[in-house]
């Protein structure tokens, strides 16, 4: 896979190389490296955003993903409205949408600013209104890519806890992120990329270890 920059500056970028993954159905993978070793290129390839110069890549399913802040709302729209886009993006018909509303908005705790259009909202309101909207949708493959660690701890910890219950009614998760305690919480596999290549793709404990070691730093038990 190649990014190719604007311009007349270097030559394009591999973003990936050789890079094999299968996921089966209801498994948690943990994407983890050094930024830049192509963590959320893996994600944006599996969702269908970028084309591969080579090879395959797909996600069977209803696949509901959570790559950046913001992505899929109309940042004119309210938060109200924005719950009705996504849904409406993900085959829900309005009433379908209605029927989870209250559940969502309550998710969210965004009070009386699921009112107020996007454009207003911090970083942190974003990802509490993503997150509620994925929670309540049928996935059955879920990709995440680092937007948890902007929400603050107590909602960070129900998104867990909601991810743990979408997992355990059988979805599949891919989750990229630099908290080794969330990975290591959430994921059964670890996939290690450095370099645009896959270098370590195993059990999670295992996995951890070996980017403890890459990264350079300890793990104090």
């Amino acid at each position: 896979m190649l990014l190719r920059r604007r311009g007349h500056g270097p030559a394009p970028v591999h973003a990936l190389r050789d890079v094999s993954l299968h996921v089966e159905p209801g498994e948690t993978v943990g994407i983890v490296g050094r930024n830049g070793a192509g963590k959320s290129s893996t994600l944006r390839v599996l969702a269908g955003i970028v084309p591969l110069d080579a090879g395959v890549a797909g996600c069977g399913g209803q696949v509901v993903t959570l790559l950046e802040l913001g992505a899929g709302f109309g940042r004119d729209f309210t938060g109200r409205e924005n719950v009705l886009l996504n849904g409406a993006l993900h085959g829900l018909t309005r009433e379908e949408i209605e029927a989870r509303m209250d559940d969502i908005l309550a998710f969210s705790e965004l009070g009386e600013f699921v009112d107020v259009p996007v454009k207003t909202y911090s970083s942190g309101m974003f990802v509490r209104l993503g997150f509620a909207i994925a929670a309540h949708l049928d996935a059955d493959v879920l990709l995440i890519d680092e937007v948890l660690a902007v929400g603050d701890e107590a909602f960070q910890r129900k998104c867990e806890t909601r991810i743990a219950e979408q997992v355990a009614a059988g979805a599949t998760l891919v989750l990229v992120s630099h908290d080794a305690g969330l990975v290591e919480r959430t994921c059964e596999r670890v996939v290690v990329l450095d370099g645009g290549r896959k270098a370590f793709d195993g059990p999670v404990a295992e996995g951890m270890a070996f980017y403890h070691h890459l990264m350079g730093t300890e793990v104090v038990v």
